[in-house]
């Protein structure tokens, strides 16, 4: 059996417009159905790749708002200022931030969940899961109720799933999966990823084939492997 971990937003589904509208929300106390600022979602978008939690928004929002577009500039402002954050303001936007997400979830379910629309990749893991010789496992850094129904909304049940609430004691997803490998007596697997940072974290895990894609939050610095290269790679 190959065993395949994959990550969730970004690989399987771009969740960049929910990110975004719940980042705005929790930045400026706008309402969640205000129209998007066009020019600030691109800005936006053109950021996305810097962010692996959600607190980190609060940084990218001050910089889209900035004066400069130039974007190697604001990355490296970007890195100073994630270097040393300020505590009590990320805290308090973050919790805004997940409250925003929650009340979404409760009162307005349909346009929260039609929010995420799935890349192409996700129908094809989906058909190569029914066959036995595959074990998908998604890793996210999401709660694990939402993702299961988005899960459930598409078909899926056969794909193992593991959340926040499984990673968050791991210094990263590739401490989860090396300790994962070792409780199974698995000897190898791959990791698709559109983050280089998790990427990068896989190298002293040779066990560990990491699969940087070439779509959702790259940073466009890096060489990504198309769709069809990924799927003919895990399919040798």
């Amino acid at each position: 059996m190959k065993t395949i971990f994959l990550d969730f937003d970004g690989v399987l589904f771009d969740s960049a417009k929910e990110a975004y509208l719940l980042a705005r929300t929790a930045y400026y106390g706008a309402d969640i159905y205000a129209p998007v600022d066009d020019e600030e979602y691109l800005k936006y978008r053109t950021m996305r790749y810097l962010v692996s939690q959600s607190w980190q928004f609060f940084y990218i929002f001050g910089l889209i708002n900035s004066n400069t577009s130039n974007i190697e500039l604001l990355e490296r402002r970007y890195y100073e200022l994630i270097k040393n954050p300020d505590i009590r303001r990320i805290t308090e936007f973050d919790n805004k931030f997940v409250k925003a997400r929650e009340n979404l979830i409760k009162n307005d379910y349909e346009f929260w969940d039609n929010l995420d629309e799935p890349y192409d990749f996700f129908f094809k893991v989906k058909e190569l899961a029914k066959d036995p010789e595959y074990e998908f496992i998604i890793l996210t850094n999401k709660k694990k109720l939402p993702v299961q129904n988005k899960l459930r909304r598409y078909g899926i049940n056969n794909i193992k799933l593991f959340t926040n609430e499984d990673l968050v004691s791991y210094n990263s997803k590739a401490e989860f999966i090396e300790r994962y490998l070792k409780e199974n007596a698995i000897e190898s697997c791959y990791l698709v990823e559109d983050s280089v940072d998790n990427i990068n974290t896989c190298k002293k895990f040779p066990q560990i084939k990491p699969l940087l894609v070439n779509w959702g939050y790259v940073n466009p610095k890096e060489k990504g492997m198309t769709e069809k290269e990924v799927l003919d790679l895990i399919k040798v």
